[in-house]
Order: C-alpha cells, then structure tokens, then sequence
C-alpha cells in the first residue's frame, strides 16, 4: 500500500500541479503493418544459414553429401535427415535454409558419437534458373578420437577379473553407443558372477586439446558378494513360499546369479496365476562368515483372470466342420491346480473331457494329471464310441526352459465299442460288427532332445521312445501287447538362411494278431503330422470296401528344405510311409507325398501353411491337401 510507505518516498510534486508532457511522436508505420502469415513456418533449430532473399517460395531442391560416407554414418544420416524427407518437395527458401542448418547439427552430432569430435560441416546452396535449388554439405570429420587410458573404479584391485568382459578398450575408437553397452554388459556380468547389489557410478570422459585421444574413468561399487536368501511373496498369492520354491531354480544358501532371477519370474509368468509381477532382490543386512551378503528375493504379484474360456473353428474338405470350446479354473486346487472341461463337436469327432492338471508338482515343470473323456470318432477305418480314465506323471520341455531328458509315465483303462468300415475280404466275419473292448494301458515315454530351438530347429536333434503294454479283453478273449513307437529328427543349417531337416518314425505292435486289436490302438498314416497329401489314416492296406484296416507294422520318413528370409520362409519337402499286418516296419507299398510351403516366423514361433499332394494316390485321397498350424512340422 502507497499509505504505508515513509513520507520522504513521495516527492511534494506528486501531489501539487499536474506535470505537462511532450506531445507524443507519430507511431512508425511498420510498427502498425500486419505480421506475415505463419503459412510455410517450419520450426526448427536457430538458423546459422540464411538466403539473401528469403521471401522465394516453391522452390525444390536436391542434395548432395560429400565426406561422410567413409565415416560409415551416410545411411544413418539419410534416415534422419529433415532434407532427405524433404526432397522432390516445394518449400519456401526459408523452411529449406532451417533444414540446412537442422542437417549440420545431425552432422555434428552423428560425428561426436562416433569418436569426430574435431569434425566440421559447411553447407553450400547454388539457385538455378528453373526455381531450383542445388544444397551440398561438406563434412571434414578430421582425425578420429580413440581410447588411450581406460579406468574401472569400481573393480577391486584383488579380483581384476571381475571386468574382463569389460567391452572398451585402449586403442577403440570414442563411441557413445560403445560406451553405454559396455556399462551394461558389466553390470549385468557382475551380477550374473554374484553380486547382487553392484551398481554403476558417474563417468568421467576427458578430450585431449592436442591429439584425437580420450581417458575414460567409471565410478561405482561391486558391493559384497551375495548367496541366495528366502523366497517373499506379496500381493496376490495363488499359491505359498514354498511352491515358490519349487518354481526357482536356485535353492537357499545358493551362490547368487541374476540369470536365475529372471528364470524365476518368467516361470511365475507362465503359470498364468498372475495378472503382473515384479522379482525383486533385497538385502537383508545379514552377512555370512565369509561376508556374503543374504540377497531376499522378494515377489510382488497381482491378481489375474482364474477363468478362461476359449474356442476355434475349422472345416476341412475330408474331415468336415470342426468346433471346439474350453473352459479352464487356473487355481481350482492350490497350489496350480487347474480344472479343465473341454468339448469339441465336428462331423467326424464328438468329444467332452475334463481333468484336474498340476503344474509344477513338487518339481519344476512337472506336471501330474487326470482325465476323464468321452469320445465318439467317425475314422477312414473305423467307428468308435469310448470312455477313457487316464493318469500320468510327466516332465516336460517349456520355451523357458528346454530340456535335454524329457520322460512320462501313466496309467489308462478304457471301454471302447468300436466297428471296422472294412474288413480283409467279403467273407470277413466282423465286417460291420461292433464289438467292445476293455483295455488297460501303460504308457510309457523316454526324450532326448540336442536341438536349439523348441518351435523352430535348426541345428541338433531329436529322439523319442514311447513303450505302451496293454491289455485287450473283447467277449471272452484276453490278449496282452505291446504298442512301440521310436521317433528321431534331425536338423544341418546349411549357409545363414538354408536348414535341412529330416525325420523317421517306427512302429510295432507286437504279442497278438491285428484282428484281435481293437481298430482305435492299431497303426496309422497318413495326413498332416505324418505323409502328407493322403487321406488321414488312410495309408495301408484296404479292405474289401476300401477303407483302411490299420496295421501292426509302420514306416514313415520326411525330408524338408526350409529357406528364412526375413520373418518369412519357403519349405518344401518329400514324405514317405507305409503301413502293413507285419509287426516290423516295412518299405513294401510305401507311398510317397510331395509338396511346398510358407512360414511365418512369429515370436511365439512359426506359422505354418503347408500344400501337398500324394503321388501315388487313390480313390479316397484328395487332390491337394492344405495344412495350417503352429510350429514346424517337426
């Protein structure tokens, strides 16, 4: 307030007689001229580059670079470059003199982080009569700066091994992006070698003003070593700290390894009780003798979706309509026990199951179950009506963790009415007859897995045992067998794009005769997943009406060529296979299916569509088959 101030600040003037002022000045005319229309403003960085006459409009131009192509950074700078996008473009001569200068500090900028810290760029712009513009940058990157000490503060002078993977070196050139991965890599090397709580510090680059070379200094700390220390869950908690436990791969008292900790929270991901987590590692203060740090590795979890319900739908030309729909309870039963209810409805299937399906039971990845399912299927070779109780135990592979032993073990009883569509001869005496069957199974299984890649092989291989003992009882004849299977593929990557890949399968069925085995437990081939291009189940000898009568006996063999460019590839392949009464596997009346077909390489794994057709095919088998589905085909 003016009533506060002192009397002395308010000179006897201000209140006595009015004081006259000069007479104002006419204003300037331009003050009160229009601005120009924003029109044509291109926002960009201040200009050092100006036209004499920036007024002109509609003008193109082209551009030419010399001097930085020997550097390597031509194809970044024309990805970047504000005149790149611009040519075969008008613009004003101003909007053309702010990419100009934008350019020169792209230049100047490329050069830096690239070790041209001494690097120049002019601009040189020629007018032509046809409105056109000629723009040129020159770029002197002078001499390139390299490293000539390099310091790692935070590496213990006792244990220098700690930073050979370090990735700079004396003599490198000065590379920003160099600089930043080679922090990276050693922090996550020191906490993969087991310290879990290093950290990265301030970095010191220093430019000698004389000559191209720089001193690098990094700050930091390893901290202590550290060992494993209990598993905390918070948040959502489908399941205890102890079946967390199961899940790690790592145990208390472990020496600590980040590469486990990651491990740890893509399994708790896969087990879809989640709807998020974080893995985190927290010291408890608690050091061991030695002075190893006890590393908690703390859980924060959230609450996912427990109830999914899914479905699909397929038609094909011999098979008919497909549908399918399933409903399944992630954690019905603690802990990852899910309920599973499934139907499928098609012209050729009916089928309702459901089962209970532990995950990760008392062992990572390994997974007990039980399932009831009810079948009715409509085969090339015979109809059946079944009702199956089976349990097994199994270890399996995951794209987390790949496996090299793979192994399952299970029991089945089963009541099946089933009824061959063909017989060997017209005096057959089950031709058309149902019959029922009681069998009880033992289904074993032994993998061995050396190839790279779950989905999508291109080195190694694979082989496979799978040994069932059953026992058949129809009417009053009892008859014991066993079901061998033996299954091996193989992958060669030929250059950087070429992979060829074989496969065989043998099968017996050994101890009873094929008539005295139920239809559904006999031998099949034919269709995807075997020879392609023939009917499904229908190779092997035929019946008195022409369907398939299944064997004891099986052969079958693939050779595929797949060629990757991109996210995309082309195969093409030749199968093989034969079925027949012999309980050895036989070449006799091999049939064979060529074809061709597309990938697409999703990061869930390749897409697969396959066209193939039978070269010695007959009356049932198509004319082309089409073949969609996910992964290779072996």
């Amino acid at each position: 307030m003016v009533d506060d101030l002192p009397e002395a600040v308010l000179p006897e003037a201000a209140f006595g007689e009015p004081i006259e002022l000069p007479p104002l000045s006419p204003p300037d005319p331009e003050m009160l001229a229009p601005l120009p229309p924003l029109t044509g403003f291109d926002a960009a960085a201040r200009a050092d580059f100006v036209f004499a006459q920036p007024a002109q409009e509609d003008l193109r131009y082209s551009l030419t670079v010399t001097g930085l192509e020997q550097t390597g950074l031509g194809a970044t700078f024309r990805r970047l470059s504000v005149l790149q996008r611009g040519l075969n473009r008008p613009a004003t001569a101003a909007q053309i003199a702010s990419r100009v200068n934008a350019d020169k500090a792209l230049v100047q900028r490329l050069l830096s982080s690239e070790g041209w810290f001494g690097g120049t760029t002019e601009a040189l712009i020629d007018m032509t009569r046809d409105n056109r513009a000629s723009v040129g940058l020159i770029v002197v990157p002078a001499d390139r700066y390299r490293w000539r000490a390099i310091t790692l503060d935070l590496i213990p002078a006792d244990k220098p091994g700690l930073g050979a993977g370090f990735g700079l070196r004396v003599g490198d050139p000065v590379r920003a992006i160099a600089v930043e991965e080679a922090e990276g890599a050693l922090l996550r090397h020191l906490t993969r070698s087991g310290y879990p709580f290093a950290w990265i510090g301030a970095r010191d680059v220093v430019l000698d003003a004389d000559e191209p070379a720089a001193t690098y200094l990094l700050t930091g700390d390893t901290g202590p070593e550290g060992i494993f220390g209990p598993i905390r869950m918070t948040g959502h908690q489908p399941f205890d700290e102890e079946h967390a436990a199961v899940i790690a791969r790592f145990e208390q008292g472990d020496p600590y390894d980040a590469d486990l900790v990651d491990d740890f929270r893509r399994a708790l991901i896969d087990t879809q009780q989640f709807g998020g987590v974080t893995v985190s590692v927290v010291d408890t203060g608690l050091r061991e003798p030695d002075g190893r740090a006890v590393a908690e590795v703390r859980v924060v979890g959230n609450r996912g979706p427990q109830r999914q319900l899914s479905g699909q739908l397929g038609y094909a030309t011999r098979e008919g309509f497909r549908a399918e729909a399933q409903w399944r309870h992630r954690s019905l039963v603690r802990p990852e026990g899910s309920f599973l209810v499934r139907g499928v409805l098609g012209s050729e299937e009916q089928r309702f199951s459901s089962g209970l399906v532990m995950s990760n039971f008392r062992q990572r990845d390994r997974v007990l179950d039980l399932t009831l399912d009810i079948s009715s299927l409509d085969r090339p070779g015979y109809q059946s009506g079944t009702i199956a109780l089976s349990t097994s135990l199994r270890r399996t592979s995951t794209h987390i963790w790949q496996k090299r032993w793979t192994w399952s073990a299970g029991a089945e009883i089963l009541a099946s009415d089933e009824r061959e569509h063909s017989a060997a001869g017209p005096q057959s005496s089950n031709l058309g007859e149902r019959r029922t069957f009681f069998i009880s199974a033992l289904p074993l299984h032994l993998g061995f897995d050396r190839s790279n890649d779950l989905l999508d092989p291109v080195t190694g291989y694979r082989l496979a045992v799978r040994l069932t003992p059953e026992i058949s009882k129809q009417d009053e004849n009892l008859e014991s067998y066993a079901r061998l299977i033996l299954d091996g593929s193989a992958y060669r990557q030929i250059g950087a794009s070429f992979v060829l890949a074989g496969r065989l399968r043998l099968g017996s069925i050994a101890g009873a005769r094929r008539n005295s085995i139920a239809p559904t437990r006999r031998l099949y081939a034919g269709g995807g997943g075997s020879v392609r291009g023939f009917e499904f189940e229908g190779i092997g000898e035929v019946g008195f009406s022409g369907r398939p009568i299944g064997g004891r006996g099986l052969f079958e063999s693939s050779i595929e060529g797949r060629y990757r460019f991109g996210n995309f590839g082309a195969v093409a392949f030749l199968d093989a296979g034969s079925v027949n009464e012999s309980p050895l596997p036989s070449l006799s009346g091999m049939r064979y299916g060529i074809g061709v077909g597309g990938r697409y390489h999703s990061r869930f794994g390749p897409i697969r569509i396959d066209v193939a057709r039978a070269i010695n095919r007959v009356g049932r088998d198509p004319v082309f088959a089409l073949y969609i589905s996910m992964g290779q085909a072996f």
